[in-house]
């Protein structure tokens, strides 16, 4: 059942890598990887070979920072391959096949941990971000001073939300800036089962599968096309929420009347409805069906459909109806009733009775 909706096994030895990203300058290296915490964490364990793992769209930086690091802590540093299959995930055989006694994963990491003990450090990177361009696209899409403002970000733009919130404070008054999602480093708390066991409500996840698999993904990646319930209504209601605003829902009851999230069809003469379409064959905008109400009792009326014959034409079949000769037949009761009678002997070139010749 999984080979249905997901790709073939082969396709990971036949995918090819992802083009290279732009490089950092060297100056905004030790910024960008931290260095300085990956230099230290590696002081501390006293690692005399570490891995370093790279995805594909930073592989063009590693040469620099594995040198810079060997620089700085006098280890062996390994640059890690083959890791365009899932290379959120910590490539602890690689590490183990290079002998390493830590890991480094730089870039987007779904935080999973490691199938076997190995030290992991996880570099999530520090991103640039164009503050002024960033505020006056905020500004554009919230144009409303006196509403709540939530600034969000994903882990490698967090240094910068404090200097974009300097910039929007004057003008938004209620304006909150999100904490890290993970204050403490990775592992170094232990679950408590008392505490878990108060909470009602449990969410449960695969064990073994990486968290990015249940974001959303385009269905390209599957082998077989796969649609989520609110994409399917995002194509057939126009009232739907754009994408980017529009919740991602993946349970089809969240769509249905009574939910918070469901939003009810436009009537028909709304001019939601008359928003272009794109069509798929030709990728150009197509204009929707003119639709007019009908007062004539005439168009309302069920139209019988005519009763069709199906007919069969075979060359074969008619050829040997034709013939006189049509094979052997049973003809059970139409023939009499005979003793059974000796027949000829021998062979077909010279029966018994045929004499000598």
């Amino acid at each position: 059942m999984e080979s249905t909706f997901s790709s073939p096994a082969e396709a990971a030895l036949q995918r090819e890598a992802g083009a290279a990203g732009v490089l950092t300058p060297l100056a905004d290296l030790d910024r960008v990887y931290e260095l300085e915490r990956v230099a230290g964490f590696v002081r501390d364990l006293e690692c005399q070979r570490v891995a370093l793992q790279f995805p594909d769209q930073l592989l063009g930086d590693a040469g620099p920072v594995a040198a810079r690091l060997e620089e700085t802590t006098g280890s062996k540093m390994f640059i890690l391959g083959d890791t365009a299959y899932g290379s959120c995930c910590v490539d602890v055989l690689g590490a183990e096949q290079a002998g390493a006694q830590a890991l480094v994963h730089f870039g987007p990491a779904c935080l999973s941990p490691p199938a076997r003990p190995l030290p992991v450090a996880f570099v999530l990177g520090q991103r640039s971000v164009h503050l002024e361009l960033c505020a006056k696209a905020f500004e554009a899409q919230n144009p409303d001073p006196k509403g709540p403002v939530v600034l969000l970000s994903e882990p490698a733009c967090a240094h910068a939300l404090e200097a974009l919130a300097t910039l929007l404070r004057p003008r938004y008054l209620d304006l909150l800036v999100s904490s890290p999602a993970l204050p403490l480093p990775v592992g170094s708390c232990s679950p408590e089962p008392e505490p878990l066991e108060r909470f009602g409500r449990r969410f449960p996840l695969a064990p073994g599968r990486c968290l990015e698999e249940y974001a959303p993904q385009p269905s390209g990646g599957f082998f077989r096309p796969v649609l989520a319930p609110c994409e399917l209504e995002a194509a057939c209601n126009p009232a739907w929420p754009p994408s980017g605003l529009a919740p991602y829902l993946t349970h089809y009851a969240d769509l249905l009347p009574g939910s918070p999230f469901h939003v009810p069809l436009p009537p028909p003469d709304s001019e939601l409805w008359d928003t272009p379409d794109v069509s798929l064959i030709t990728g150009e905008l197509r204009p929707p069906p003119a639709w007019k109400p009908s007062n004539d009792p005439g168009c309302l009326a069920l139209t019988l459909r005519p009763q069709l014959e199906l007919a069969e034409s075979s060359p074969a079949a008619s050829f040997l109806s034709s013939r006189s000769w049509q094979g052997l037949q049973p003809r059970l009761g139409q023939t009499p009733a005979t003793g059974a009678v000796s027949g000829r002997r021998g062979i077909a070139i010279a029966y018994e009775d045929e004499g000598g010749s």
